[in-house]
């Protein structure tokens, strides 16, 4: 049992250039908008990123940073209105690149993956002549998107941690939402807390350093950040046509990147119901309207499988660091495995030899999610949801105890990542429900 990991790394040599110009010695950041007929909006874009400030509301130096807009088959003057912006602020060293793909090629995934790859080959370029003691990165929004005023300068306090990749929160335009209807927004909330309360609930329970609350769900493009080097490590963005930036976060998550989910790097987007690729906030609120309309319940996982998936995490990301960055034996933690490989449904034998060979942890948890998914009659899973707004309150409930138990704590968490003695009737429901999946059955 393994997983497929990524791809071979990229060479910026092997990269074509869509840029003739070469990169300040001083840039740090490049920025990155991929941009299909987004005239409304690019003023608003454009002037964000061209009054950047730091923490102290000072400008930002302008010579530290530059942007990439890529016009992807625009038919609406973006392109020459993105040119005319960067007349307006001549500071803002501004780049803007005009294509017209193939239909096949002409997609949002990329868009994408075409401009980060030009700011990663922008960014090798000046690293092989001047390299920097601190990591330059390469910054995502969308053309739709109003970034805030320290946007850049809270994302390299974030990287100036020690992280590979931040991935900051997306917040949606208010004068626009505003059109939304009420069952929609009454929806969209209840969805959002429950993204919400389960991150919170994780990092209590499956605590990462590099991660630890306040964190937000979120992974998206139109709000991301990577170092260059692990960008070109795990091969940049996958060639998919959508949802580009779920599969770049799968891939970071493969080669175990420290990750960081930012409450305080903040984006503003439009809410728009017409959306420009799947998977995305659009058909998010396309979903909800329809059952909003229909008065219909919206159901998710039931609150003990989501704590109950967070513990038995945790449990597999123990015995895996305990075992490949301590080099202790697997008979040593042939108990726990035992247990643990009932709770997931596998085979004892099965599971030590992923644990064995997996070379990161977040390779061992795609393998273990495949085999699930693969192997095992999952259909009983469909009958382990609850309405939503019932697990919320339950969640809620949930999150309070958990902090009065940390308040009480004088040490760690330890001690509320145990998955085999949960609290009340939460092992019986467990027992009902088994195996465990390391997936989320709702999202």
């Amino acid at each position: 049992m393994s997983a497929k990991q990524s791809q071979e790394p990229l060479r910026a040599v092997d990269l074509p250039s869509l840029t003739t110009t070469l990169p300040l010695k001083t840039c740090r950041i490049c920025v990155i908008v991929p941009v299909r007929n987004e005239a409304e909006h690019l003023p608003n874009t454009l002037g964000a990123l061209a009054q950047q400030v730091d923490s102290q509301g000072r400008p930002l130096n302008p010579d530290s940073y530059e942007v990439l807009v890529l016009a992807n088959n625009c038919s609406d003057g973006s392109a020459a209105i993105a040119a005319a912006l960067g007349k307006v602020y001549p500071a803002l060293h501004l780049h803007v690149l005009e294509v017209t793909l193939p239909a096949a090629q002409a997609t949002v995934g990329g868009a994408r993956r075409l401009v980060m790859n030009e700011a990663y080959r922008r960014l090798a370029l000046i690293e092989r002549e001047h390299p920097a003691e601190k990591r330059r990165l390469i910054a995502s929004t969308d053309g739709d998107t109003e970034v805030a005023a320290t946007w850049l300068a809270t994302l390299l306090s974030e990287f100036d941690q020690g992280v590979d990749a931040v991935c900051g929160r997306i917040l949606t335009r208010r004068t626009v939402a505003l059109g939304i209807q009420a069952e929609t927004s009454l929806y969209f909330l209840r969805y959002m807390a429950h993204r919400y309360l389960t991150a919170q609930i994780e990092a209590f329970l499956d605590p990462l350093p590099h991660d630890c609350w306040p964190r937000h769900y979120q992974h998206f493009g139109a709000n991301m950040g990577v170092s260059s080097e692990i960008y070109g490590r795990v091969g940049g963005i996958p060639n998919v046509q959508n949802q580009e930036d779920v599969a770049l976060y799968r891939r970071l998550q493969q080669v175990d990147a420290k990750i960081r989910h930012s409450p305080h790097v903040r984006v503003t987007t439009s809410a728009r119901r017409t959306g420009r690729t799947s998977g995305g906030l659009a058909e998010r609120l396309s979903q909800l309207t329809q059952a909003g309309r229909q008065r219909r319940a919206v159901l998710v996982e039931s609150p003990q499988l989501t704590e109950a998936r967070i513990l038995v995490r945790n449990q597999l990301r123990q015995i895996w660091t305990a075992i490949n960055c301590n080099a202790c034996s697997l008979t040593l933690w042939s108990a726990r495995i035992s247990l643990l490989a009932e709770s997931l449904g596998l085979a004892e034998a099965q599971l030590q030899q992923a644990i064995a060979i997996a070379p990161t942890f977040g390779l061992l948890l795609e393998a273990v999610e495949l085999e699930q998914k693969q192997g095992a009659d999952t259909s009983f899973w469909l009958h382990a949801t609850t309405e939503i707004s019932l697990a919320n309150m339950h969640l809620r409930q949930r999150l309070q105890g958990l902090r009065q138990q940390w308040a009480a704590s004088a040490a760690t968490l330890d001690s509320l990542a145990q998955p085999y003695d949960l609290p009340g009737n939460g092992l019986e429901t467990l027992k009902q429900i088994q195996p465990i999946p390391l997936f989320s059955l709702t999202y």
